[in-house]
């Protein structure tokens, strides 16, 4: 055999184990949440919406402050199937399956929680529940704005409601 065709083997070989370990990791991960969680993440959870708001943090310069956008906040109702621990866990099921390669179509392309380089943490409110999801490139902030609000602009999706305490 050629170094050529040694280091394709190599590389072919590496791949395969990659994907491997990765549908595994996606499997032990999923353990226990359903198709649909799984396929969409916290898409799924689209209808219980109730904002998506610029999430800015406050930087200085010298002594010259100013505000900065790093992500979204996105505000969901809480309903009795939804805790900080089982979004956290849908999330990262989602990331699992994306990093397998095992999602694939338009949500997928429409989906703020798995682009690189993005955070999303998760901690409860006022009646509801607060996803951040933010990141340090300004093209990848750009990206996760212009997905979470498309995600609230679909027909029959207007929201008013807030969940901030009066």
């Amino acid at each position: 055999m050629t170094t050529k065709v040694r280091t394709l083997l190599s590389v072919v070989v590496v791949g395969v184990v990659s994907t491997l370990a990765a549908s595994a990791l996606a499997d032990d991960v999923c353990s226990g949440v359903p198709a649909k969680e799984r396929n969409l993440g916290l898409l799924a959870l689209r209808d219980n919406i109730v904002s998506v708001t610029p999430l800015n943090e406050l930087r200085s310069a010298g002594k010259a402050k100013y505000s900065q956008t790093v992500g979204v906040s996105i505000k969901l109702r809480a309903t009795p199937e939804i805790s900080v621990p089982w979004l956290e866990r849908v999330n990262g099921c989602h990331v699992a399956m994306a990093g397998s390669g095992r999602l694939a179509g338009n949500e997928v392309t429409a989906d703020p929680f798995i682009l690189p380089g993005t955070t999303v943490r998760v901690s409860e409110s006022y009646a509801g529940y607060v996803l951040t999801l933010s990141a340090t490139n300004l093209s990848e902030v750009q990206e996760i704005m212009q997905r979470s609000y498309a995600m609230i602009s679909t027909p029959g999706s207007l929201k008013m409601a807030s969940l901030e305490a009066r």
